[in-house]
């Protein structure tokens, strides 16, 4: 037994001290942010997508930020799923009392059934783009852009060795509920591991020439059910990288409840699953780190039956470092995150100290999504209903025009939450 503590806490003092190498680098990524504002003076021609599927809370609020950027020339495409979704009527409406000179509103034109609605909507977009842009750039309705966004998630194509710009998502919670909780500590450990594989973000992405008008990215989109993951591989096909953007970090704070906190973190472990090379690393490291800690829970209940105190001391010091090591991380990054959308003239909630007592449920909440994530086929999201067959065997199964549900707010919550 004294073996099998000891193996356990090699892996999680491990699993700990992994996370503080990435952290750090992810803290260094926003500290030198800070000190190069001068790469927003990059802003070449650029088309901005907004697909649209559903009426999100924000949406008013995304589309009040997208039609107002500071950014001397862009073009807004909203393509929206059905002419029934209530989101079409909502952006009519918006734009009839806020008009914009280069924005468009279209309807998505029929789907092959062969991969993700809204890889469909940003193909169609590719298909009909200006000859004269530059940077090819999408965002998530459920994202709210400040001024300066598109500068900031533009700013590392200036690069030439950059294909792909991401943005960074975060959660900044203002209710305190279980699963709120629960997604902003998943994603926050998250971003870290995101950051370090080159995972994009798919709510905040612009792409630079040399990329969207390979054929590759066409070919690709059409038989897969995420736009961003996949990018790595295509990127790096292209030798060319991914580069994230610190300062084009948007912050989430919908509420949401614990149900659809755990379909969502399936959703986006299934998402690595089947287009990260990383995902055997990703799933080893995840499985080893919970069954470490389990098991070492349940040797210190034995240490202590038996009135070892040694090895009960032992194995609380293992799950005390490991524990503080994830916490540091992730309250430093957040205050990371907060400097910079105070340097925009946002002010963010910190992290509650609830958070800590998160982190011991959170990672079981992430090994039992792996599994789910293992043997999960189908999806269901707003009335779609794929069914999937790794790596490129996408079918839509079912299809309805989106309906706002008329029902409880959980509900909404469950039907808002993003792919």
């Amino acid at each position: 037994m004294f073996f099998l503590t000891i193996l356990c806490s090699v892996c999680l003092t491990g699993f700990a001290v992994l996370y503080l190498f990435w952290g750090q680098k992810v803290a260094n990524l926003y500290h030198i942010q800070r000190l190069q504002n001068s790469d927003r003076e990059y802003t070449p021609r650029a088309t901005v997508i907004l697909p649209l599927r559903g009426n999100d809370p924000f949406l008013i609020d995304c589309l009040t930020g997208l039609l107002n950027q500071d950014y001397p020339q862009y073009a807004v495409k909203i393509i929206v799923d059905h002419l029934d979704d209530p989101a079409f009527s909502v952006v009519n409406q918006y734009l009839e009392e806020h008009s914009h000179p280069h924005c468009q509103v279209q309807l998505r034109e029929r789907s092959s059934g062969a991969c993700g609605l809204k890889n469909e909507a940003l193909i169609q977009a590719l298909n009909e783009l200006d000859e004269a842009t530059e940077v090819f750039a999408w965002l998530d309705s459920d994202v709210v852009p400040h001024r300066t966004w598109l500068r900031d998630l533009v700013a590392p194509l200036q690069h030439s060795h950059v294909g792909v710009a991401s943005g960074i998502r975060w959660y900044a919670p203002r209710d305190a509920n279980t699963g709120t909780l629960v997604r902003a500590v998943w994603n926050a450990a998250a971003v870290v591991q995101m950051l370090a594989l080159e995972i994009a973000w798919g709510g905040s992405i612009a792409l630079s020439r040399q990329v969207f008008e390979n054929p590759l990215l066409i070919h690709s989109w059409s038989k897969m059910m995420w736009d961003d993951t996949g990018l790595k591989s295509i990127v790096s096909r292209l030798r060319l990288g991914i580069a994230f953007a610190p300062a084009a970090t948007m912050v989430n704070q919908e509420s949401i409840s614990f149900r659809s906190c755990f379909h969502f973190i399936t959703r986006q472990l299934m998402n690595v699953r089947f287009y990260h090379s990383h995902w055997p690393a990703i799933l080893a490291v995840g499985m080893i780190a919970t069954i470490s800690k389990w098991l070492l829970v349940c040797q210190a209940l034995i240490y202590l039956s038996q009135g070892n105190w040694l090895g009960a001391g032992l194995v609380a010091a293992v799950l005390l470092f490991a524990s503080g090591c994830i916490a540091a991380v992730l309250f430093r990054v957040d205050l990371q995150v907060r400097k910079s959308g105070r340097a925009r003239g946002e002010e963010l909630p910190r992290l509650p100290l609830k958070t800590i007592i998160m982190l011991w449920l959170t990672i079981y909440v992430y090994c039992a999504a792996l599994l789910a994530a293992l043997r999960t086929k189908t999806i269901q999201w707003r009335g779609v209903i794929y069914q999937i067959s790794p790596p490129h065997q996408i079918q839509i199964t079912h299809y309805e025009p989106y309906q706002q549900p008329a029902v409880s707010s959980s509900q909404l919550e469950i039907e808002n939450t993003s792919l």
